[in-house]
């Protein structure tokens, strides 16, 4: 099935200690047709993207052309465990793709250490288990990304949870959290979904806040470079 690459703009606000707080402009990953590409936690995609977005590769993103390019937006796939009810960098995995404006795929994806991976202070007012990500890249184009992120695991949010269908896991969004995200000390935003592999399988009903487990997170949208 060949289908058309769509990017629709979506505004994300999160209530947190009581106010509500604008978030990063986040782009939804979807896809015309009535059909959408399966951006599931491998980034591994079950959709064709259109011709004029490339073939899509094993990454989930149509693959890079060799067109020149400019960076627009970035996508974070992660493995971020919770120990003893508190974030842990134990087993930490943390993976960030650049891409342009048409999602094409731009030759730079940083894979984080663990040891630059550290746990964040929990925002208990709004259920969020944070971690603090160090991102140490100087080459082009991973030189744009920001110098450090906030990768949190709280409540799944409405915007977030009306997109599961795109990744065809709408029929366990009761099982599923919200994975959030903060560039470089700015406000939160939601930015994906998240789950253990007992949630994932609809097994398990979220709880708030997030148990002990190794919470996978992946994207439903792109986020926009500073």
């Amino acid at each position: 099935m060949k289908l058309s690459t769509l990017i629709s703009s979506k505004l994300i606000s999160s209530k947190l200690h009581g106010s509500t707080r604008r978030g990063t402009a986040l782009l939804a990953l979807a896809v015309f047709g009535g059909c959408s590409a399966d951006y599931d936690l491998s980034g591994k995609t079950d959709g064709a993207a259109s011709d004029t977005a490339g073939e899509a590769d094993d990454t989930g993103l149509p693959e890079d052309t060799g067109l020149p390019t400019d960076p627009a937006y970035y996508v974070v796939r992660a493995d971020l465990a919770v120990v003893d009810n508190v974030a842990s960098a134990q087993d930490a995995v943390v993976s960030i793709e650049v891409i342009d404006a048409d999602l094409r795929r731009v030759d730079c994806v940083a894979d984080v250490a663990a040891e630059f991976v550290t746990p964040g202070v929990a925002d208990t007012d709004a259920n969020l288990v944070w971690w603090e990500v160090s991102v140490r890249v100087s080459a082009a184009p991973c030189a744009t990304l920001p110098s450090t992120l906030s990768l949190g695991v709280g409540e799944l949010h409405p915007d977030a949870r009306a997109r599961l269908g795109t990744v065809n896991h709408d029929d366990i969004a009761d099982s599923l959290y919200g994975a959030w995200l903060r560039a470089d000390g700015g406000d939160p935003s939601v930015y994906g979904y998240a789950g253990t592999d007992d949630d994932l399988a609809g097994d398990d009903e979220a709880l708030l806040p997030a148990p002990d487990g190794l919470y996978r997170l992946a994207p439903l949208y792109v986020v926009p470079l500073p």
